[in-house]
């Protein structure tokens, strides 16, 4: 029997809502040590602070480890192994029809195809044009000179022709950019749900170990546009280095035999005292074998003559292990353990997930590649159910209905989250997630309530602590994504 077909492993018995103290906002929920700071619970006449401290952030509720499913898997064996080769194909695969970006093939095929460059001038136009208007982290508009200087450094230059030498590595975590600049361009931040943190040049990040195709550089050299397994953009040059055929042929031949995936956040990188980079889950790399609990794990290394070679470190099974990784209750809820309660980050700003990225990383491990957009995410799923002509309270009893718990995401325009179960909250059975949020908002959209965060959040008509926010089951869109 499959378990992921299983409905309740989440804590069922009444859970009774605590009071809400809208004067005093505590730091930290699952810190040992309690933080309390007298503060108002408005930051400005568009921002509050969710009470999101009213619902348990404990793994261990939602996912009880003396459940006697606790080390079941929620997901066939085969079917994992499946999503397992599509990741590989993605990120290795040499096939013509794979789509590494280490394979000629497919690079061809996407340089052909003219989307970077489109994608690319979009970008310019959008921001660096006269007309254009965006701020900055100064609370100005962008001026004229800037919108010109980073415009210059941006290589117009277009070179369809495949070239070996172009193909690299990234050797540290990355930040991904829409422009080759780190300044931020925001849309109008006295608006509600606009300035920090959402920079719109803050794509993604990518992670290292991760193959890419350089496919320009800016004028000043300090930036590189690349093609990734998940995305296209622009991250700083130091952060890749080439590779040439040998070292394709090592890294794919050991990543064919032995896949990782780093399931604790952050784990620092280094052997006999040197550094090499930061790592977290959404990090896959080769690795040798495994001895008295500890991985060989390859890293790339850029070398001062300009060579990228194959180093070896001892990283434990409490922060790596073998591909895919069964996909358990257990094994999930270690991984939730590092990730929960973490910042929320548009863009992986800081390194930080938004909600897509929780959801890429998350999956990571267990062999399951999504891609880095919530819409593109949904899509990616073997089965999708619209429900969003339904209403809000048939959308709520099918999912508490037919979701599968750990393998359902559900969608709403701009954000995804995991179905993990069902919960009752005062008498009332309703579903549970795991997502990443920035916060919800009233109908008319002028204030966001703010939750920035990754959390355990369940899906409620209405929420008590504040009736005038929309419910996450009462958007233009509602679909259930089943990983199967």
């Amino acid at each position: 029997m499959m378990l992921h077909r299983t409905k309740l492993l989440c804590l069922t018995f009444p859970w009774l809502l605590s009071a809400c103290n809208t004067d005093t906002y505590r730091l930290g929920v699952n810190d040992p040590v309690s933080l309390s700071y007298e503060v108002p619970a408005y930051l400005d006449t568009t921002k509050t602070l969710f009470p999101i401290e009213n619902y348990s952030q404990s793994v261990d509720k939602w996912l009880p480890p003396d459940s006697d499913r606790i080390n079941v898997s929620v997901i066939d064996n085969v079917v994992q192994q499946r999503y397992f080769s599509s990741l590989k194909s993605n990120y290795f695969g040499m096939n013509r029809q794979e789509r590494s970006p280490w394979n000629p093939y497919y690079i061809t095929s996407f340089l052909n195809s003219g989307t970077w460059v489109a994608a690319r001038n979009a970008n310019i136009n959008r921001y660096l044009a006269s007309n254009s208007i965006s701020w900055g982290e100064n609370f100005r508009i962008h001026s004229v000179h800037w919108k010109t200087k980073v415009k210059n450094n941006t290589d117009t230059s277009i070179d369809n022709i495949y070239q070996s030498s172009r193909r690299a590595i990234a050797i540290r975590e990355t930040l991904l950019r829409d422009l080759p600049t780190i300044d931020p361009a925001y849309d109008d931040p006295r608006e509600a749900g606009q300035g920090y943190p959402f920079d719109n040049l803050q794509n993604s990040a990518i992670r290292p170990g991760t193959p890419v195709y350089m496919l320009t550089e800016s004028r000043d050299k300090s930036w590189t546009y690349v093609v990734s397994p998940t995305k296209t953009g622009w991250i700083h040059s130091e952060d890749i280095a080439s590779v040439d055929q040998k070292f394709i042929t090592d890294w794919v031949s050991l990543a064919k035999k032995h896949l990782g995936a780093f399931i604790k956040e952050p784990v620092t990188v280094q052997e006999n005292g040197q550094y090499y980079f930061m790592a977290r889950p959404g990090t896959i790399l080769p690795f040798k074998d495994k001895q008295l609990g500890r991985f060989l794990v390859a890293v790339p290394v850029r070398m001062s003559g300009g060579s990228t070679e194959i180093r070896w470190v001892k990283l434990s099974d409490d922060e790596f292990t073998a591909m895919p990784w069964q996909m358990t209750p257990a094994n999930i809820a270690k991984l939730m353990k590092s990730m929960s309660s973490k910042p929320y980050g548009w863009g992986n700003y800081n390194f930080y997930n938004d909600c897509s990225a929780e959801m890429h990383s998350l999956l990571m491990p267990f062999g399951i590649l999504l891609p880095r957009d919530s819409s593109a995410q949904i899509q990616a799923t073997a089965r999708i159910v619209d429900l969003s002509k339904e209403t809000m309270n048939a959308r709520i009893n099918y999912l508490k209905k037919h979701g599968k718990p750990f393998t359902t995401l559900v969608y709403i325009p701009g954000h995804i989250m995991l179905y993990i179960g069902n919960t009752i909250i005062n008498g009332q059975e309703v579903p549970m997630t795991y997502q990443n949020i920035w916060g919800l908002r009233p109908r008319n959209s002028n204030s966001r309530s703010i939750i920035g965060g990754s959390v355990f959040f369940p899906i409620l008509t209405f929420y008590p602590q504040n009736p005038e926010l929309v419910s996450l089951a009462d958007k233009k869109q509602f679909k259930l994504g089943f990983i199967e």
